[in-house]
């Protein structure tokens, strides 16, 4: 099973993105971290190349690739639904209620994947050039990945 592109080209440009400018240029002062520190394992399929995480701290967070060797948790999540999730098709609290959201070790891990979905679909709904470019990145992701999903706002 290969890695879907859309979600690869989603979070290799949300890897790019947070080792280039940081976190708060992408959610601003929206997500207080205080006192979370570690990392989270994003596991979207069998290998390697399905993993990527996210390590925080008090001063933000960045995405990096492939799997962390000390999580405080890890959120395993279909590729399929996590795509639907992100084009607007399914919320993340059904996907969890449902069980195709999985979390080992620190329950709150869950908020990377959340948080994750629902900024990135608060940007498209945005107004300017953030919100117009927020559209068009969701969209190219969308269309990469090759599930036929339009993007819902």
């Amino acid at each position: 099973m290969d890695v879907n592109p859309g979600l690869k080209r989603f979070f290799d440009d949300l890897v790019w993105y947070t080792r280039l400018m940081g976190s708060r240029r992408l959610v601003g002062k929206q997500v207080d971290q205080r006192g979370m520190h570690g990392a989270v394992n994003l596991v979207f399929g069998p290998t390697e190349q399905h993993v990527w995480h996210c390590l925080f701290g008090d001063n933000g967070f960045k995405f990096h690739r492939r799997r962390h060797p000390q999580p405080i948790g890890t959120v395993t999540v279909d590729q399929g639904v996590f795509l639907k999730m992100l084009a607007g098709l399914t919320s993340y609290y059904t996907a969890e209620m449902t069980g195709k959201v999985r979390v080992e070790g620190e329950g709150q891990s869950a908020w990377v994947i959340s948080s994750t979905v629902m900024q990135a679909l608060a940007a498209a709904r945005g107004g300017g050039l953030r919100g117009w470019f927020s559209r068009w990145h969701l969209r190219s992701v969308l269309r990469r990945s090759g599930t036929g999903y339009e993007l819902q706002l």
